[in-house]
């Protein structure tokens, strides 16, 4: 990445394995049951449900915090959506889906709620929808993976709203640029640039933990 700091060779990868990443699965498909749902097919709607519950809840959850503000605001996307699925033209679902939580994000930050801090539970790569997805069988493994994914999550965390959710959309929903764009509504230029911008800040503070996120030099050195 030219954006990245001397020395860093932390890959762009990190955030979404640490995470636990969800890359929804936008397809042709979706043309179909939107069809169908539009017409009034809750069971349609339904398929849609069950394929974008996951990222997106875990999309909305990295950007507030706290499960359970996470899962009314991923249900009230879900209840807009249907409400409105018969206004959707030609805008890929997935998108549209995702602004619609988006700008929910943003309207619960602008009723001063802050961003939560996760259950211990959910920071144990325990949840089916938060964990690492990595086997760590050995204590002290566990207790390093835990707290790298809290360094990550707290770096996170740190970022405006803007590039939070641009490098969760990014890394942690495996989403395109384009998708991305589209859920933003700003050009691709903006997207790529907070992307950018939010990678190079969360490996700075990464980087002030040496233990757990080395520098090249760091390596070197040993």
């Amino acid at each position: 990445m030219g954006d990245a700091p001397p020395g860093e060779y932390i890959p762009s990868t990190l955030v979404g394995n640490l995470l636990g990443m969800f890359p929804s699965k936008g397809s042709n498909d979706d043309r179909d049951l939107v069809g169908r749902a539009r017409r009034g097919d809750q069971e349609a709607f339904t398929q849609l449900i069950v394929q974008y519950q996951v990222p997106l809840y875990n999309m909305v959850l990295r950007m507030v915090g706290r499960p359970d503000d996470a899962a009314d605001i991923a249900q009230e996307a879900f209840l807009r959506a249907w409400e409105k699925i018969r206004t959707l033209r030609e805008a890929p679902f997935k998108s549209w889906l995702f602004q619609i939580a988006a700008n929910l994000c943003y309207d619960h930050f602008r009723r001063g709620r802050r961003y939560g801090v996760m259950p211990v539970e959910d920071q144990t790569g325990t949840s089916n929808v938060v964990g690492l997805g990595i086997a760590t069988p050995d204590p002290q493994e566990r207790t390093e993976a835990k707290e790298r994914t809290r360094l990550v999550r707290d770096s996170i965390a740190a970022l405006d709203h803007d590039m939070r959710i641009a490098i969760i959309l990014r890394d942690v929903n495996g989403m395109a640029y384009d998708e991305i764009a589209a859920v933003l509504r700003v050009p691709l230029g903006t997207v790529k640039s907070r992307i950018a911008r939010a990678r190079a800040q969360v490996q700075e503070r990464l980087h002030q933990h040496p233990d757990f996120f080395p520098t090249r030099e760091d390596a070197h050195a040993e």
